[in-house]
């Protein structure tokens, strides 16, 4: 089986005016827009779906509240999902149509799979002046007054039972283990996708439970800081960052979601293959944050809409 990454992210929210306020200031394209539904894209075409969270087809909730209700998981081909369903067969929870399967994790959190519908991206050219490698010559640098997400990377659950969601993951589902915290946490990438990870578990209990955030890759630094100037001008609250990874080396600003848990901007993360080898880290803010700007505290999954500028 080859699963591609995360492609969907499903909501159920209180506050459908500021979820869409939150995803297009994020600067996501809305692509359809209900009373009931809406739906924002990528350039990729990876999507953030957008509902009421009382309605009746939307799988239960972990928490209370605003939080994400469902992942879908994109696949190469109609074999991949067959070979998903059969390696879930036992699974109570497993439900199988022509075109989906659906499942329920350990952690209680429900996961779809079916055929990617995402577009390949033409990368940007990326001009940089650095000693020895001048590439930019009597031209400024491009200003960045928002960001266009690329692609949704990863997401990012806390949950109980840490050690039977890597199990399910990794032995059902093929996921590899890049890093981890030993004890409390778990990075995780699908097999058929190269970005340091796409799934992360955090070890939770009962007051440390839920949708922790989704992010999205963005074209360039520039890009990531002017994203995150226009989410602060226009009164979403900063989570962490902006800041870097030293774990996967990327670049980061998380704003609160009214959504549920947060929002991720993210640039330059590391490109593994299967000659990576995983690592252990020490559970401490230096791991997890090389540098940032704001907040350091990564355990806080709580979520508020920003303050009104009227």
């Amino acid at each position: 089986m080859k699963i591609l990454a995360p492609e969907w992210i499903t909501y159920g929210v209180e506050d459908m005016n500021a979820a869409w306020r939150f995803w297009t200031d994020f600067g996501l394209d809305l692509t359809e827009e209900m009373d009931d539904r809406l739906v924002f894209e990528t350039a990729e075409k990876s999507r953030v779906v957008i509902r009421p969270k009382d309605a009746d087809d939307l799988p239960p909730a972990i928490v209370e509240g605003s939080t994400a209700r469902e992942i879908t998981w994109g696949v190469e081909t109609a074999d991949d999902l067959k070979e998903i369903a059969d390696a879930l067969w036992d699974i109570n929870s497993l439900r199988v149509d022509d075109d989906v399967v659906r499942v329920i994790d350990p952690n209680g959190y429900p996961m779809t799979f079916r055929q990617s519908i995402t577009r390949e991206i033409s990368p940007s050219e990326q001009e940089y002046n650095e000693p020895g490698a001048i590439t930019r010559i009597n031209r400024r640098a491009k200003i960045h007054d928002r960001a266009k997400p690329q692609l949704m990377e990863h997401v990012v659950f806390f949950g109980p039972k840490l050690e039977e969601a890597e199990e399910f993951y990794r032995d059902r589902l093929q996921f590899q283990l890049t890093d981890r915290y030993p004890g409390d946490s778990v990075f995780l990438r699908c097999n058929g996708n190269h970005a340091h990870h796409n799934l992360f578990f955090l070890k939770g209990d009962g007051k440390k439970l839920g949708f922790h955030h989704a992010a999205f890759q963005v074209g360039t630094i520039h890009e990531l800081f002017g994203g995150g100037l226009h989410m602060t001008d226009h009164g979403w609250k900063t989570r962490i960052g902006p800041g870097r990874h030293p774990i996967s080396s990327s670049y980061f600003w998380y704003f609160h979601n009214p959504c549920g848990g947060a929002a991720e901007y993210d640039w330059d993360t590391d490109y593994i293959t299967d000659d990576w080898t995983p690592g252990e880290w020490p559970l401490d803010h230096e791991s997890f944050a090389e540098w940032t700007m704001y907040g350091v505290d990564r355990y806080d999954p709580s979520a508020r809409a920003p303050e009104s500028r009227a």
